[in-house]
């Protein structure tokens, strides 16, 4: 696992750490981390801070992340991941994978604690801060809860969808990130950007968002084929 800064960063590099390196966990009393549950709960969230990254490979465009219902109706798919690591998010072939998360009432202090942490100590890495600010991209509302979670991927140990929506949205509030999911943003942008892809979201939204526009839909292409048989018949019957 490597040396560690605070207890903090133990329990960080814990929630990053790859499958290979689980069993490189510390034994008891080698910065054991049960006593994060209560470390800190009220610590205040940092305002106005910059979190820099690492020196990495810099993507030049930045991409605007719809949310999770938007990504759906676009043709993505959402897989959980086999692994718990923040870090381990990915996208190939119009397919979304995320770790599971359990989101409880310890949570939203464990991520305003990890993301000081970040903020405060260039150096470490902001892959915590840069999982939370993709979360709060595709998180809109409850319905991206809902979705997330029938896929597996949310736990909802907290209260509603809704609840869960509103923690996520406001984690990031007020902080700049510069994410170590640009990458990953970005390929998903150029699959939303496919022609067939806007044209299917764009159907999906307007067509099949409720039951009522979905039947309407299926009435006008009824009497539009009604009206092709009857014109048909007519011609038959004239010659």
């Amino acid at each position: 696992m490597g040396r560690c800064l605070h207890v903090v960063d133990v329990f960080r590099k814990g929630l990053l750490m790859d499958p290979e390196m689980e069993n490189a966990w510390p034994e008891a009393g080698e910065g054991d981390i049960s006593s994060l549950e209560t470390c800190i709960p009220g610590m205040e969230r940092v305002m106005d801070v910059n979190c820099l990254p690492k020196k990495t490979k810099k993507v030049q465009h930045k991409e605007i992340i719809r949310s999770a219902t938007e990504l759906k109706e676009a043709g993505i798919q959402f897989e959980k991941n086999l692994t718990c690591s923040l870090k381990d998010i990915s996208f190939d072939r119009g397919v979304l994978k995320l770790p599971v998360i359990t989101v409880d009432d310890t949570t939203e202090s464990k991520f305003l604690n990890l993301m000081t942490f970040e903020c405060l100590h260039i150096g470490t890495g902001i892959e915590v801060t840069s999982y939370v600010d993709f979360m709060d991209k595709i998180i809109n509302n409850e319905r991206d809860v809902t979705l997330l979670h029938a896929r597996g991927i949310i736990q909802n140990d907290f209260g509603s969808d809704k609840a869960v929506a509103k923690l996520f949205n406001s984690l990031c509030m007020e902080v700049t990130v510069e994410s170590n999911l640009d990458a990953v943003q970005k390929k998903i942008g150029d699959h939303c950007k496919k022609p067939w892809n806007m044209w299917r979201a764009n159907l999906r939204h307007t067509y099949f968002s409720s039951p009522w526009t979905t039947l309407s839909l299926i009435a006008a292409m009824f009497l539009f084929a009604l009206t092709i048989i009857q014109t048909v018949f007519i011609v038959l019957t004239y010659y």
